[in-house]
């Protein structure tokens, strides 16, 4: 709980910078610029699923592990990502073909930077967090990121246009992998033989293919978009999924991150571990079924704050893929409880059925054209993907489908109830004031969710567990 709390205090700084960076270049960028970067954005995350090649994961899950051990698995990652800069720079015409846009050829090129550093790093950020120094990685991870805001912001400021968000990218993984190698204080020997590395190598290949598949099949839906629609409808949808992404993509997974190492240390003791997933997935439905909550309701407001004038079209995709903010995190964390007990072959399979299910959905939803795309990409993640997904990991967890119901349900319920109280007050009372509304809606809609939560007692004890965790976080002791 000491590390949720450094976690928490590191991700509460990225957020703000995360808000200030969207702002700010909303105002001094087109949205012509952001849909550049990210139709390359989706080929470099799926690079960057081969450059960590799940050997990070590796070196923490394993009981016992020698420095050989780890020796040869800095090494890997030195070589897919010197590798994997290579074939980016080789694939950047045919991207460029495919989407019609001679620009995404030099943009790749100075991106491929991006794996050559960070591949230095990996093994160093895996002995922090088997060493559980989550405090250090907070402090890379605060420091990193503001380096990079101020660089994509100055740069944009002198009319580098989307240079600047390139320059983003390399100058955080620039800073982060100094700084874990000063932090981690571990210098890596020469490649050995004999080692007994290869049982490491396997575990990371089904993780890797397991992290391919996964991200691939979750950029169906830009690459979609961007394809049926150019850059202009992308640069709507990657600034809606930027904002809606945030709980999910920034806030949780360093917090996940603890609970994946604290899940791998009870793996063995299956009462233990069947108590902490099915805790801590009712807590995770709580948090995040009110930020979902509030996103829909105050979309418009919440747009017109952050992006300004211009981005009105950006409003029903911020609705549409808010949705995810519920969805990503509860799915993440049954596919963490998956790896943390070994079980990334598992993973691997389920993810090639997710690749298969958006592609149908995708490929349906874009006889409508852009709006067609995200509206399957929205109905098959909380309706399909979600559900089935849970089914599928009691054959591997020790829990079962109504364990599963008992966290989920009552949390969603709550949600349902004070967002639709909240619409209707929408009907009667509307601010012109963004910045008044929003303030209002959401403290109003606080009141409502806490009113709701205490009414029923599975979702009291979460909370009064919850402000227990707070007070360990804070390093207080538990009352």
């Amino acid at each position: 709980m000491r590390s949720v709390g450094f976690t928490v205090s590191a991700q509460g700084l990225k957020l703000l910078f995360q808000v200030i960076s969207i702002t700010v270049l909303a105002r001094l960028l087109q949205p012509e610029d952001f849909g550049l970067v990210a139709m390359v954005t989706v080929f470099t995350g799926l690079a960057l699923a081969f450059m960590e090649g799940g050997l990070s994961m590796a070196t923490i899950q394993r009981p016992h592990i020698t420095h050989e051990q780890v020796s040869n698995l800095f090494w890997t990652n030195v070589g897919l990502g010197f590798l994997l800069g290579l074939i980016y720079i080789a694939a950047s015409p045919l991207v460029a073909l495919i989407y019609g846009e001679d620009r995404i050829i030099e943009i790749m090129c100075a991106l491929s930077l991006f794996f050559l550093i960070g591949g230095l790093s990996v093994q160093h950020e895996a002995i922090l967090k088997r060493q559980m120094n989550f405090k250090a990685l907070a402090v890379i991870e605060v420091v990193a990121n503001l380096v990079g805001v101020c660089v994509a912001i100055s740069m944009a400021w002198y009319g580098f246009g989307y240079w600047s968000l390139v320059g983003q990218q390399i100058a955080t993984i620039t800073v982060m992998s100094i700084m874990r190698w000063l932090a981690a204080r571990w210098t890596p020997g020469w490649i050995s033989r004999g080692s007994g590395v290869r049982s490491l190598l396997g575990f990371g290949m089904n993780l890797t293919g397991a992290n391919f598949v996964g991200y691939f099949a979750t950029n169906i839906t830009p690459f979609g978009i961007g394809l049926v629609g150019g850059a202009q409808p992308l640069g709507l949808y990657d600034r809606a999924f930027k904002l809606t992404s945030i709980p999910s993509k920034q806030l949780l997974p360093p917090v996940f991150n603890v609970f994946q190492s604290a899940l791998a240390r009870v793996a063995e003791d299956e009462h233990r571990l069947r108590s902490a997933i099915i805790s801590l997935a009712g807590k995770i439905a709580l948090t995040t079924v009110f930020v979902t909550l509030v996103m829909v309701v105050t979309a418009d407001w919440l747009v017109a704050i952050l992006l300004g004038d211009g981005w009105d079209d950006a409003v029903i995709l911020f609705q549409l893929l808010a949705t995810f903010s519920v969805v990503e995190p509860i799915t993440t964390f049954i596919a963490i409880s998956l790896v943390s007990i070994g079980e990334s072959k598992a993973l691997l399979k389920w993810k090639i059925i997710t690749f298969f299910i958006l592609l149908v959905f995708v490929a349906v939803g874009s006889v409508w054209g852009v709006m067609g795309i995200v509206i399957a990409y929205a109905i098959s993640g909380f309706f399909i993907r979600m559900p089935l997904f849970l089914l599928y990991s009691t054959r591997f967890l020790p829990i079962t489908i109504f364990d599963h119901l008992r966290a989920l349900v009552p949390s969603l319920l709550i949600g349902l109830i004070t967002g639709l109280l909240l619409y209707a007050l929408r009907l009667v009372y509307e601010p012109q004031n963004p910045v008044y509304a929003l303030l209002v809606f959401s403290t109003l809609g606080a009141a409502l969710y806490l009113f709701f939560s205490l009414s029923i007692r599975r979702t009291r004890l979460d909370i009064v567990e919850l402000l227990g965790y707070v007070r360990t976080s804070l390093g207080y002791p538990r009352a």
